[in-house]
């Protein structure tokens, strides 16, 4: 029998989060002795979260906002992807010979990216231009996977425009980034590229209304709508996203559950049990909107 580990997700405000869930079960279906709990702290102390990362019982680690910029100054080596976005979501531990290497990886991007592919059929444009709403580790996440999707211009748009230049300058090899002042389409550059077939929402679900997002965002052609936050249920975005018809939406969910899938395959050696990890997830999920009832 495989020796228990213990995974955590570092992050603030995350009692919320439906990651213990998941893992849980996938460890549980596995045969796996593992643990996976909240690390719940604002900001990351040197020496505490250095003796958390060395003890021998440490099998790994999700690491959400707002430290996935933070957590790579711990750690051995970043992978390709995570370096170049500037963030990681995934800490892996491997042991060669007899050395300890703690890698930071980023699997929110290709949960991004395989969530928008597996929307796109024949009734939906291909993905020539996008919209980022954000400046985060997940905003830099959803720049990198449309520029692997080979999205022609990506707009980004954040409330803090520094932030925003800082990732369009970042990326300026990788993709054409432009970054707008507002959500207001009409005013934007290069208006060849629009209307949008993507937009990828990376901020809280309660910090904008349904009056602050004009309808005229999500055009008339339909698209994919990626809502990374999972609560509320449905959120301004999605509601805006209805209204303007032929929008497929995923949700924060969605792409939890395929970042997770990587995350423990990358922990384990083994594929992930993804229907037992979505049905655990879907149960949690009406369990907690019964409760709320």
């Amino acid at each position: 029998m495989a020796e228990k580990k213990q995974f955590y997700l570092f992050g603030y405000n995350v009692s919320y989060s439906l990651s213990p869930t998941i893992h849980n079960a996938a460890f549980a279906v596995a045969g796996l002795p593992h643990q996976y709990s909240l690390y719940d702290v604002q900001s990351l102390d040197k020496d505490e979260i250095s003796a958390v990362l060395a003890d021998p019982n440490f099998g790994g680690a999700s690491v959400t906002v707002p430290h996935k910029l933070e957590i790579m100054r711990f750690l051995n080596d970043i992978s390709d992807a995570g370096k170049r976005i500037g963030a990681v979501n995934t800490i892996v531990v491997t042991t060669v010979g007899g050395s300890r290497k703690l890698t930071g990886e980023n699997t929110d991007w290709s949960g991004i990216k395989q969530c928008i592919e597996a929307r796109m059929s024949n009734s939906l444009r291909p993905p020539d231009s996008g919209l980022v709403i954000g400046a985060g580790g997940s905003a830099r996440a959803a720049v990198y996977a449309l520029s692997e999707l080979n999205v022609g211009i990506i707009y980004i748009y954040n409330r803090s425009k520094s932030k925003a230049e800082q990732i369009a300058e970042e990326f300026k090899d990788k993709a054409h980034v432009i970054v707008v002042d507002s959500y207001q389409i009409e005013s934007w550059p290069e208006q060849e590229s629009l209307p949008l077939s993507v937009i990828i929402g990376n901020i809280p679900g309660d910090v904008i209304t349904e009056d602050d997002i004009p309808l005229s965002l999500f055009g008339k052609e339909g698209g994919v709508l990626v809502e990374m936050a999972y609560k509320p249920n449905v959120t301004p975005l999605m509601k805006v996203s209805e209204r303007a018809g032929g929008w497929e939406v995923v949700r924060g969910t969605d792409v939890l559950l395929e970042q997770g899938y990587a995350q423990f395959a990358l922990w384990t050696g083994i594929a992930a049990p993804k229907d037992d990890m979505r049905k655990a997830l879907t149960d949690e999920v009406a369990r907690r909107n019964a409760a709320s009832n």
